[in-house]
């Protein structure tokens, strides 16, 4: 059992999480309340599960949560993807957000892969 908030994949995600909720704001009106939505849902379940993952007693536990984290983050990666081709128009291309989603994936999958192997499994 760890504190959440002294972990920094949480403390990117939850920063990841304010870029993308004030990104969405410059997403047309009719895509405001349906894809955004789905958006904002994916990357707030991130630091979400880490947090929930983070008071499990387990290394196991702790690693499936951050498997959802994970998977959200892939979901948050493809919301961008057809934010980018419904609305091309857009002044900034979300590119910078799926880049910060890869790469928070990355640190995601590795941390999972660490709290896998058998000698850090608590006792």
């Amino acid at each position: 059992m760890q504190d959440h908030r002294q972990l920094k994949i949480c403390k990117r995600s939850m920063d990841y999480v304010v870029e993308v909720y004030h990104w969405c704001l410059q997403l047309p009106k009719d895509e405001r309340y349906n894809l955004s939505d789905q958006l904002k849902r994916a990357c707030t379940s991130v630091p979400l599960n880490i947090a929930e993952g983070a008071a499990c007693e387990a290394n196991t536990d702790f690693a499936r949560f951050l498997g959802d984290s994970y998977r959200s983050l892939k979901e948050s990666v493809t919301c961008l993807e057809l934010c980018e081709r419904l609305s091309p128009s857009l002044p900034e291309a979300p590119a910078c957000l799926i880049n910060q989603a890869e790469q928070l994936a990355k640190v995601t999958r590795s941390l999972i892969q660490r709290l896998k192997l058998p000698s850090t499994q608590e006792a």
